[in-house]
Order: C-alpha cells, then structure tokens, then sequence
C-alpha cells in the first residue's frame, strides 16, 4: 500500500495542468499547495469561490505560492479533516457538520431559522468566530483560512406536500447530517442521513418520500431537484450548511511570513465576502425549479410552531455546549443572529 507521501504526490501527478502558469524563474522557490475540492467542479463554490481566491493568492504572492485543485476529491467529505492534518493533501474545504465533535461551535449556522443572505451569513460568522469562538482554538491541528454559509436547507417532497407534523409521521425522510437529520428525528420521520455525495442515489432510487437540509443551487448540483413535487419553506431555513476552508498547520508555517500575511489579506472576512455568488446563483437555481413546476408554499405558522420546539432544544443543546468551552453561548447567537440581520439589511 501507499504511504501517504506517495498517495499525495500521485494525486497531484494525476491532477490537471495546474491553475495557472507563473512565468517565475526556474530559480525561483515557489510553494505549491494542494487544496482539495468535494463539490462537484461545476459547483459555486469552486468556479465563483474558491478558484478565484486561488488566481488572486497567486498574483499577490507573485507567483511564489501557488494552489492546485484535483480534478476530484482524493478522499470522502467525512476524511477531509484527517486528510488535512496528516499532511495526505496541503488543504481543503470541508462540511463543519462532518466534523461536529471537532468544531462544535462551527455548528452554529445549522441551527434553524438563523438564515439570512449566503454572503451575510458568512461574513457573520467569520465575525462570531473572531469575536467568540477563536479562543477556543477547535483549529488547533490545522490553520483556518475562511468559512463559508450557503443557502438555507428546504424541506422537498417528492409526493404530497408537508405542511403539519402529522405529514411527516410514518415517511422516509433523507437529511444532511448534523441539526437537519437530529430536527427530523424529532418527529415522527424515518430519517436517513448520509454526506451529500451520496444523497442522489437514495433518492433516484425512492428510497425516501422527502429529503431536508439543502437548498435548490444543491438540489439541482447534486441532480435530484428532478424528482421534487413540492417544497416547503421555512422563514430562516430548518438549517443552513457551513464550511471551513482549512490548511496543514505545518505547510502554512513552512511559506513566507510575508507571503503568509498576504494570503491572510484574501482570506478571513474578505473570502467570506466571496460567497455572495451563492446567492445569485441560488435565484437561477430557483427559477428553473418554478419553470419545471415545482410547487413551493410557505410553512404555516402551526407548522413553524412545531418545528420551533425542536429547533429550541437544538438551540439549548449548542449554548450548553458552548459554554462548556469558556464561550458564552448565548451572546454568540445573538451576536450572529446581529450580524447577519443586519449585514443583510444593507443589502
């Protein structure tokens, strides 16, 4: 079997040409960092996202550091985290909800109705992470460049519309793991929760009646807003899914302190500031959802009222455990709740 130096460097070997060519000298020492990538190439994330924050690493560092994308993910979204911290690949962008016993705060934008714009509610959550969480140092065995809040998860039904708690008693419901499969627990579903990579074949294959805790940009990625009938929106979301964008503490340490500075320039609240092309994005994801004829109604106000119960406990369950950490868990929520309101409103 390979070590992971030699599965590292086949990866990159297999990978395509490179981003960009640098006309540095051959004399020139250059850092070339490898930087995973999960979603499908197509995905926002990555043509609106994350390649362009690579383009611009590489011009302000002159060429001196340079970041190549695999073609396809090296690993599954549940090993990205050990992938990164045992040195397999330089860097990676991963679910926060894949590695909830690691980053236990991170878990705060899943909570339900807390969403408000993609761009808002990664800038907030930067800011929160800043303000709050940084001290708790959940990073501590890798180095945090940025984070990442899409759009909000929305409940679809491949059959009849959901619109009470009694509608999901006794059907097969697929939910992204973390606060969407534990709220749909909470009622009377039958819950299946995978990674996302793995959603399509579920639901190609009718083995659930409904799935929750995506929005319609990933439906359509992940190619399974073909099979909705209606969907069921809630004011905030039932969860919002965030990401960390994470590189080995050891290659960070290794580039130029200079270099380091002018990545960090690009990244934090400036990269955060990048995931507003999810929220365009979203709007035509949307549209060809309508034209397609999937019908979307808001929850009723009873059927918020029951979710809310849940979503309450789940709320408790986050603060407790964030205090457990020295943060106080409760101003932290009401401080991203703060900042993404009103990040939003000046939109």
């Amino acid at each position: 079997m390979l070590n992971k130096h030699c599965f590292k460097w086949a990866a990159i070997a297999a990978m395509s040409t490179g981003l960009f060519c640098t006309g540095l000298p051959a004399s020139a020492k250059t850092t070339t960092l490898v930087i995973n990538a999960f979603l499908p190439a197509q995905d926002p994330m990555n043509t609106d996202v994350v390649v362009p924050w690579a383009e611009d690493v590489m011009k302000a560092t002159e060429g001196r550091v340079q970041i190549k994308i695999p073609p396809t993910s090296l690993a599954a979204p549940d090993q990205l985290w050990n992938m990164v911290r045992n040195s397999v690949v330089d860097g990676a962008y991963l679910f926060n909800g894949n590695v909830a016993s690691q980053l236990k705060l991170m878990q705060l934008p899943h909570l339900p109705f807390l969403a408000t714009t993609a761009e808002a509610n990664s800038i907030a959550l930067w800011r929160t992470y800043e303000k709050f969480f940084k001290k708790a140092d959940e990073y501590k065995n890798v180095h945090l460049l940025g984070v990442m809040v899409t759009s909000p998860g929305i409940m679809y039904s491949l059959k009849q519309p959901l619109q009470s708690m009694h509608g999901l008693d006794g059907i097969k419901v697929w939910a992204l793991p973390g606060v969407p499969a534990k709220i749909m627990e909470m009622t009377q579903a039958g819950v299946i929760s995978t990674p996302a990579a793995k959603m399509s074949e579920i639901i190609a294959g009718g083995a659930v009646d409904a799935y929750v805790g995506i929005s319609d940009l990933n439906s359509d990625m992940f190619k399974v807003i073909r099979y909705v009938k209606n969907a069921t929106v809630f004011p905030g979301g039932l969860s919002t899914p965030s990401f960390s964008l994470i590189i080995n503490k050891r290659k960070w340490e290794s580039i130029d302190e200079g270099d380091r500075e002018k990545i960090t320039a690009l990244s934090g609240e400036a990269f955060a500031r990048r995931i507003a092309a999810f929220d365009k994005a979203e709007k035509v994801s949307h549209a060809a959802a309508l034209k397609m004829g999937i019908a979307y109604e808001n929850a009723s106000p009873k059927f918020i009222a029951e979710m809310k119960e849940g979503a309450d406990k789940l709320e408790a369950e986050w603060i407790k455990a964030a205090d457990a950490q020295g943060v106080d868990g409760k101003a932290a929520l009401e401080y991203y709740r703060e900042q993404s309101q009103s990040l939003a409103e000046r939109k």
